[in-house]
């Protein structure tokens, strides 16, 4: 059996991910590819958090590239891990998610559904005979909404049709989706491809396992948090990932692995073993920094974040003013394989100045050192993507940060 620590995972996950070198990649196809989906969200006090995850892993990003993808069919829109940038190649193993969607026991969706029959009709129709719209395309005058929450009729029957997998997403314009028929959207070889639920669970289960490196069962059970471990209606997920892992073990497509100090099973494929060896020699040789969006994958489950970083990364968006500890978007610095601090960021457009609410760094003195200068040259590029030439510090722990920083 393989015996790995903590710090061994913790360097083999952030390698899978991307996040131990220069941008592993050098397409926004191959980047979610390889870390098999990235978070849609829709805050934007700085670059949105699809943009600021493919900015650390696509060599030359910009913005463009991944409209381009999703314009060309490359990727394509479904609940992953939240609304999610998925490769299109997953599209045949996500159909029966989108199948199962409409077929589920859930009495309030069926309900929905029959509710909004006639709208999802009415917009196939229109869609078809109008080509790609969008939802701002199908106005309700009699409809005051009083809130994101009071969605108009068509905008419900719009999201369930996307749900079943009748639309997709073909573009976003000014950030709002543009949903054109599956059967016109998808490339035919994606679309006229058909497996099985047996290719299915194997799929997504090898997947999550790959962009982990070494996982317990609740760590794989929430990377794909919709598309493999609902598949079964009579058990429980637990028990059916548990069922299924066991499988894939006595094909030696899936190893155990033995973690100092922790008693809880860990997993990793037969094939990336060699990534937990390499992962001892690669620990602190890179001298990069990294600042992580809250909804980057290497932060996507807070209580893997606190086993392997020993920090807790709470997004506090979410959270009234009074409640919040650090502020509005904390952002996770990561250097040397480790959590060093965190930053709260905002972007002032009209004077192209980046504003840090709040800068922390958690170092001892015989490190700060060689940590700052590679917090520097993350700060001066993270101002270049942004397009600020001036940066405001509010406040800093420890105060001579402020001093230190351009």
């Amino acid at each position: 059996m393989v015996i790995a620590s903590q710090a061994d995972i913790r360097t083999a996950f952030l390698v899978r991910q991307g996040l131990s070198s220069d941008p592993a990649w050098g397409s926004v196809r191959e980047a979610i590819r390889q870390i098999g989906a990235v978070q849609i969200d829709t805050i934007a006090v700085v670059a949105r958090s699809h943009h600021l995850a493919l900015r650390h892993r696509v060599r030359d990003y910009a913005p463009e590239l991944l409209w381009t993808a999703l314009r060309k069919r490359e990727l394509f829109e479904y609940c992953v891990h939240g609304n999610s940038f998925v490769p299109i190649e997953d599209f045949p193993y996500a159909r029966h998610c989108m199948k199962r969607f409409s077929t589920c026991g859930y009495a309030w969706l069926r309900n929905t559904m029959v509710k909004h029959q006639d709208h999802m009709k009415a917009i196939l129709k229109r869609i078809r005979d109008e080509g790609p719209l969008s939802s701002r395309d199908f106005k309700d005058s009699n409809h005051r909404s009083s809130g994101w929450w009071d969605w108009k009729p068509a905008k419900k029957a719009l999201e369930l049709l996307w749900w079943t997998g009748q639309i997709v997403v073909v573009d976003r314009v000014g950030f709002e989706r543009v949903y054109d028929l599956a059967e016109r959207a998808v490339p035919s070889k994606y679309l006229e491809q058909t497996v099985d639920l047996e290719t299915v669970w194997r799929y997504y289960l090898k997947r999550a396992i790959d962009c982990l490196a070494v996982a317990t069962m609740n760590d794989i059970q929430g990377y794909f948090n919709f598309h493999v471990y609902a598949l079964d209606k009579t058990r429980s997920k637990k028990r059916t990932l548990a069922e299924k892992v066991r499988i894939l073990k006595q094909e030696d497509v899936v190893v155990e692995v033995e973690v100092e100090d922790d008693n809880t099973p860990h997993y990793a494929l037969s094939n990336n073993l060699s990534l937990v060896d390499e992962a001892r020699n690669l620990r602190g040789s890179t001298g990069q920094a990294w600042f992580v969006s809250p909804f980057d994958n290497v932060v996507w489950d807070r209580k893997r974040v606190r086993r392997l970083f020993g920090e807790d990364v709470r997004l506090e968006a979410y959270f009234p003013r009074s409640k919040r500890q650090f502020g509005y978007y904390a952002m996770p610095i990561i250097w040397d394989g480790r959590i060093v601090g965190r930053l709260d960021p905002k972007v002032d457009r009209k004077t192209a100045t980046l504003i840090l609410a709040n800068l922390e760094l958690t170092l001892p003195n015989q490190e700060s050192e060689d940590a700052m200068e590679a917090i520097r040259e993350e700060l001066a590029d993270f101002m270049v993507f942004h397009g600020c030439k001036h940066l405001e510090i509010k406040n800093a722990q420890p105060v001579g940060l402020k001093r230190e920083l351009p």
